[in-house]
């Protein structure tokens, strides 16, 4: 028997890059998983893939901003499956890199309205059917630029952190329904979010990560169906980062190490 035999899972923004990832190793463990994506083809792609390898899946287009749309798609995933009991939270964008006094305002509001009030819409709609089933998984995809910040970024950093007050808080308000709500922090995972940065840089990420090498998206699902499983049942309110070590190291550490090269 697989972990999540019998369970019905809901990824956002499974299109592409850890959403389908994270997909499909939901599948793999048993869930019936509905992918959604506010792109029809690489939704339906994610589905297609799921299928072949003997997994169920059906897709269904969402855009996590509108929150009307939110609520009547968890109503049709529920009325067809009759449960809904995992819920990640991953649409989202990385926006254009900028000083924070030049970042549109149109761009701000965007992508906060994407990550964080997507991610709230999603959470509190799901959260109504798991309450009466009392048992939930909530998983909602912060970053490791809530941990580092992201010279560049404020506004990407800013809807990461305040993803982790949604995560904490939640998890208190919901912990007496066995619904648990814990977050994800990935540090640099190939994916066309990153094709950019790893295009410059890749090899002195990979150097400056301990694990000495860039993250995929499947180690990020790894993580993710370990918080959707009942293996999980005594940790809410937390958040794992997934980064190979990469935050551990700062300038000093560079440093350090050359001192020691020099004496040996």
């Amino acid at each position: 028997m697989k972990k999540l035999d019998g369970q019905t899972a809901i990824v956002t923004g499974a299109g592409s890059g850890i959403g389908k990832a994270i997909s499909k190793k939901l599948s793999n463990e048993g869930a019936y998983v509905w992918a959604t994506d506010v792109q029809e083809g690489g939704g339906k792609k994610t589905v297609q893939e799921i299928h072949e390898s003997g997994g169920k899946a059906d897709f269904l287009q969402l855009d996590v901003r509108d929150a009307d749309q939110v609520i009547s798609t968890m109503d049709l995933i529920y009325k067809s499956s009759g449960r809904i009991d995992i819920l990640v939270n991953n649409a989202g964008i990385s926006g254009n890199p900028a000083p924070v006094d030049l970042i549109s305002n149109e761009e701000w509001k965007n992508l906060l309205d994407i990550h964080v009030n997507g991610s709230f819409y999603c959470l509190k709609a799901s959260a109504k059917y798991m309450k009466m089933q009392n048992y939930g998984r909530i998983i909602n995809m912060s970053s490791l630029a809530s941990e580092t910040s992201l010279q560049g970024f404020a506004h990407y950093a800013a809807a990461k952190y305040a993803l982790l007050g949604l995560t904490e808080t939640s998890a208190k308000d919901l912990a007496s329904y066995n619904i648990t709500v814990n977050a994800l922090k990935p540090g640099i995972i190939r994916s066309t979010l990153t094709d950019g940065i790893l295009a410059m840089a890749e090899e002195r990420i990979a150097t400056s990560t301990p694990l000495g090498k860039i993250g995929s998206p499947e180690d990020v699902a790894e993580a993710a169906c370990f918080l959707a499983s009942p293996d999980s049942h005594f940790l809410t309110g937390i958040s794992i980062i997934v980064d190979g070590g990469f935050r551990l190291v700062n300038e000093m550490d560079k440093v350090m190490t050359e001192m020691m090269a020099s004496t040996n």
